[in-house]
């Protein structure tokens, strides 16, 4: 199967990496939307995009020009109107699935944390907090951005109780509190490596596969 990553930073070696070493995928191509002529000329099997909201233009111009039908697995954050238009436009020729966050334990945490909402709501101050490294660019993480759907901060809100930093190396911690009389609640997630990330966007890809094909 060939695979198509798109991104070279940090993110996307990881994701080589561990593609490497899963032998549903024979061919695997690392492709950077800012060089001139970053896209194989074959067809590709899937498509992995963790890079920049710019780059949704030049995924949605490859499917078009191949045809569609490519499963696309995006996890790029902080896209604008126009690439939120993008991926709708790229929805009508291929199957898309796009995750602020593909880890386990963050889809658990979602979980909780609107579960935590349902019986405390009424009685708790909720916060969000996120930290990732200090080259990650958009805030709130889109990570943040979700669990905040599921515990009813609204956009609005994020600036009273969201709290962000930028620092180090760090690959992604998010955590929600719920703050009441004499006793806080938290729900913690850490991330300690991007090959959770990998893994899980990788999962996400060969579902899609199945789900088109019936066999991968």
């Amino acid at each position: 199967m060939k695979l198509g990553i798109v991104g070279t930073g940090a993110m996307g070696k990881t994701l080589a990496q561990c593609a490497a070493e899963d032998s549903a995928f024979t061919e695997i191509f690392l492709i950077e939307p800012a060089d001139d002529n970053p896209w194989p000329a074959e067809k590709l099997n899937l498509i992995i995009d963790f890079s920049h909201p710019e780059a949704i233009n030049s995924v949605y111009e490859y499917c078009r020009k191949h045809g569609g039908n490519i499963p696309v697995v995006i996890g790029t954050t902080g896209y604008g109107p126009d690439g939120w238009e993008m991926i709708r436009l790229l929805r009508r020729i291929c199957p898309v699935e796009k995750r602020t966050n593909f880890s386990a334990g963050v889809e658990a945490m979602n979980r909780l944390a609107e579960l935590g909402t349902e019986i405390l709501g009424n009685k708790a101050d909720i916060r969000v907090y996120e930290a990732h490294h200090r080259y990650k660019q958009d805030a709130p993480s889109g990570t943040a951005k979700t669990l905040c759907g599921y515990v009813g901060i609204s956009p609005e809100e994020y600036c009273d109780k969201v709290a962000v930093h930028r620092m180090g190396t760090v690959p992604g911690e998010h955590a929600v509190y719920f703050a009441m009389e004499d006793e806080v609640l938290e729900i913690r997630h850490t991330a300690f490596s991007k090959k959770i990330f990998a893994l899980g966007a990788l999962e996400a890809g060969k579902k899609l596969l199945i789900d088109i094909s019936g066999q991968m």
